[in-house]
């Protein structure tokens, strides 16, 4: 996990069973807790998505924007973009090709005045 604050990245890794969505699950529990709302997922290094990766995903995206955050993806796989397109999850989260890219998306975007 790095810190490109006030943006958290996290990496998904093999093998992503229960133990890792659990983990992840805590995780973002912990970085909203403590202040950090925006966080970019890396799953480039997942090779076989799964039904448990689909819901900490989920799970990750509604932790941050209940605490006025968002999640952004990063993934270079053809295989798994299209898994994200066919699940519907492309359209819920923006996708980049590196995780440069969605550091500087979020970067880019409007603050709003609180």
């Amino acid at each position: 996990m790095f810190n490109y604050r006030p943006i958290t990245v996290t990496s998904f890794a093999e093998p992503f069973d229960e133990l890792a969505a659990n983990r992840v699950r805590s995780q973002f529990r912990e970085h909203v807790k403590f202040g950090h709302r925006l966080h970019v997922i890396d799953l480039d290094q997942l090779d076989a998505p799964n039904v448990l990766m689909l819901r900490s995903l989920i799970v990750a995206r509604r932790t941050a924007r209940a605490a006025g955050g968002d999640v952004r993806l990063v993934n270079s796989r053809p295989g798994m973009r299209r898994l994200l397109a066919l699940t519907g999850l492309s359209r819920v989260f923006p996708v980049h090709s590196r995780v440069i890219d969605a550091v500087r998306a979020f970067r880019e975007q409007p603050r709003v005045a609180s």
